[in-house]
């Protein structure tokens, strides 16, 4: 912090109007995210939508992964699987709740990736499920929780925020003034996120530790079979996909997490 302190110090005494420059974008671009925050309390319909067109709102992809965020994909990847039209817009990512992805459907709006994927099984009817019993689901249900509410947390938003978010920015393309914003706004307010889910009240060794338990769970759970629940994709595998496809090409190669 202090070497990084030092460096802006120097640039700034050797290019004064250059830097005033640079600042006003920032200023520019935190006052752009907390008019784009307000705004996302307000309903936003966007240009493409027509009758009976899913238009999905969410990140866009990075250089290496088609989205990186787990949840996008995951929606992405059902939104396939069921043969469900849609189009995605980019405009406005978060939803009303600060999370991604939302939809809107003839004009009205659904969030939360379970929650919508639960919709729209039951607005276009889709069977992707219709052959699990009640244990399977029961299972699937678990498995899934987990991969959201733990595996994620251990795996991604860890090792690309708090480890490795240097890597993240170049892979994400953000701008001079958008690393600013996020490495001394965000990033720790993502650390306070992580330590009230309990995840980063640990040590960096016990979260690799919670990381590779899971993923060989999940690994014997597959087993020799082609997908989780058996011969046929479910809405499991594109939840786990999500988190996997990440793993695998949403962060640096050569990460622990990727030799896992």
């Amino acid at each position: 912090m202090a070497s990084y302190l030092a460096q802006v110090i120097e640039i700034t005494r050797n290019h004064p109007v250059g830097v005033t420059v640079v600042a006003v974008s920032c200023l520019a671009s935190i006052a752009s995210y907390f008019g784009f925050s307000r705004n996302q309390c307000k309903v936003h319909l966007s240009s493409l939508a027509k009758p009976g067109l899913v238009v999905l709102h969410g990140m866009g992809p990075s250089c290496t992964i088609v989205n990186p965020s787990p949840f996008v994909l995951k929606l992405q990847t059902f939104l396939r699987m069921a043969n469900i039209e849609y189009v995605h817009d980019l405009k406005y990512p978060f939803d009303r709740k600060h999370k991604m992805p939302w939809i809107e459907l003839d004009g009205k709006v659904y969030s939360d990736s379970t929650f919508i994927i639960e919709f729209l099984t039951k607005r276009f009817n889709v069977k992707i499920d219709d052959h699990l019993d009640d244990e399977q689901k029961a299972l699937a249900r678990v498995v899934s929780k987990t991969i959201e509410m733990n595996t994620f947390w251990a795996v991604i938003l860890y090792h690309r925020f708090i480890e490795d978010f240097e890597w993240f920015r170049l892979n994400m393309k953000f701008t001079w003034s958008s690393s600013f914003f996020y490495k001394f706004l965000a990033v720790p307010t993502i650390k306070k996120y992580l330590y009230g889910h309990g995840i980063g009240r640990h040590s960096p060794q016990e979260i690799q530790q919670i990381a590779r338990d899971d993923m060989m769970a999940f690994s014997t759970l597959l087993g020799n079979k082609p997908f989780f629940l058996g011969n046929e994709p479910t809405t499991l595998d594109a939840c786990i996909f999500g988190v996997i496809a990440n793993v695998l090409y949403g962060l640096r190669e050569d990460s622990w997490p990727n030799r896992m």
